[in-house]
């Protein structure tokens, strides 16, 4: 009789290959169970469902890319304060790109499920919320700057445009190269692509006819 940890384990590395192949909503629970030689009984033993499973396979790295964005805002908040070093923090953003890069690489699989393989699941659009999530956070920073410097506000509708680009170039990048090096290397010059625009953006005086 295996360990309940041992058990858990076993479904979950059965379930990740499940869900990788076939996806959310074509994977199956009972195939699952027979490739980790358990009964479904003991599976809900462990999991109330197919979504809290496929759950514990994303949670984990949701909750630390959670945190790295989090410790990122904070120290851009911080250079607030600061506004004549804010348009010059590159060194940081290099930083805080590597960071990323190598967070996502490191839990590949998970980032792979989100992306690609979680429709039908609670987590679709996972791409679309992070999306949401920055968009909020840069339109303050992106205001805060502004107004520091005595220009306008830049319009929802740049600061969305910025955002969703920065997030399908990572998504990109993440499906299409494979070596962790090369994709650091590539994150921090679209990161720096990004920065640079977002501040001539602001730095702008010029804006479209409203």
């Amino acid at each position: 009789m295996k360990e309940d940890g041992e058990t858990r384990e076993l479904l979950l590395e059965k379930a990740k290959k499940e869900f990788l192949e076939k996806g959310y909503m074509k994977s199956s629970l009972r195939r699952i169970c027979s490739e980790a030689g358990v009964t479904t009984g003991a599976l809900y033993f462990f999991f109330k469902d197919k979504e809290d499973l496929f759950g514990a396979l994303v949670d984990g790295f949701i909750a630390q890319l959670s945190g790295l964005l989090n410790q990122h805002f904070e120290e851009e908040n911080a250079l607030l304060s600061q506004q004549s070093e804010y348009a010059h923090s590159e060194g940081d953003h290099d930083r805080f790109a590597e960071l990323l890069v190598r967070h996502l690489y490191d839990n590949y699989d998970a980032v792979i499920l989100l992306v690609k393989k979680s429709q039908g699941s609670r987590y679709e659009n996972f791409p679309d919320r992070i999306t949401e999530l920055l968009e909020k956070r840069y339109l303050f920073f992106m205001a805060e700057y502004a107004q520091g410097h005595g220009l306008p506000v830049p319009e929802a509708f740049f600061v969305h445009f910025i955002v969703h680009t920065a997030v399908d170039s990572m998504v990109q990048l993440l499906l299409n190269e494979k070596d962790v090096e090369r994709a650091v290397a590539i994150q921090k010059r679209l990161l720096e692509f990004v920065v640079a625009g977002s501040v001539r953006l602001i730095l702008s005086r010029e804006q479209p006819p409203g």
